[in-house]
């Protein structure tokens, strides 16, 4: 297995519907459980800082209303 980037460990307790979800889904997806949960916070981390960049717009919005082409 490879942990090189790896080096903090969480022990997380699930109860039998949640365990079930997150085995479904990973099973799915083709990955282990550990790698889905990875995924979701790699997620989660995505939308953060999508947050914290919540006033600053795409080049395409920038445009006045008044631009009509």
């Amino acid at each position: 297995m490879y942990t090189k980037d790896k080096s903090q460990r969480i022990t997380l307790r699930l109860n039998d519907e949640q365990f079930t979800f997150v085995k479904t889904v990973s099973d799915a997806l083709g990955v282990s459980p550990s790698e889905y949960l990875r995924m979701m916070v790699n997620l989660a981390m995505v939308g953060a800082k999508n947050v914290e960049k919540e006033g600053e717009r795409r080049e395409n919005e920038q445009a006045s209303g008044d631009d009509i082409v």
